[in-house]
């Protein structure tokens, strides 16, 4: 066999080692947050869903109205009860109130109709007990890539784009707080 021959099988060979790499890498699913033993208060205050963050030219990315939305139904999933309050002092019960705030929302530019862009948003969260201590403080950043598209396109693209964000946001905002050991921690205390 000719080297010539053996350099192009050897190069097939590698560029079909890669691919199936890469297909089982994107195959593999996220783990599954952890139910954490807790009663929660998730606090969205009318100023916080009303959150808006300008970019681009005249672009509004609406990631308070998109996350009103989105948190609750994934955030219930990880804890034994949540209920969606508009003020803290509304908790209740609650063994813990989780207040989320936006600290940051920023997306790429869009060069052109075919490029892809990329919007990071950045939400800090206080996690507080029921004598009103913060015993978790976090800030959790999601992330979330949309097509440009021409401009017809762009208002709904722009719009994909918050939605996605925001809902890897709440993923990954579930996922931490379900591994926090101080939440752990107070999920296996005595409830008072």
């Amino acid at each position: 066999m000719s080297t010539a021959r053996r350099c192009l099988l050897s190069l097939a060979l590698c560029c079909s080692l890669l691919l199936t790499l890469s297909v089982m890498a994107q195959n593999q699913t996220p783990p599954v947050p952890q139910k954490l033993s807790l009663t929660a208060a998730l606090v969205l205050t009318p100023e916080f869903c009303a959150t808006v963050f300008k970019g681009g030219i005249a672009e509004t990315y609406l990631v308070g109205k998109t996350a009103c939305i989105d948190l609750e139904p994934v955030l219930k999933g990880i804890f034994t009860s949540l209920t969606r309050v508009d003020d803290s002092s509304k908790a209740g019960d609650a063994q813990v109130v989780l207040e989320p705030k936006f600290s940051d929302a920023h997306a790429t530019s869009a060069g052109s109709a075919w490029t892809t862009r990329e919007m990071v948003v950045l939400v800090e969260w206080t996690a507080r007990d029921q004598s009103g201590r913060a015993v978790w403080i976090e800030t959790v950043q999601g992330s979330g890539k949309h097509k440009t598209g021409n401009v017809f396109q762009q208002g709904s693209n722009v719009k994909h784009l918050v939605e996605d964000s925001v809902q890897n946001m709440a993923e990954q905002s579930a996922a931490k707080m379900s591994s926090s050991p101080r939440l752990l921690k107070l999920g296996a205390e005595p409830v008072k």
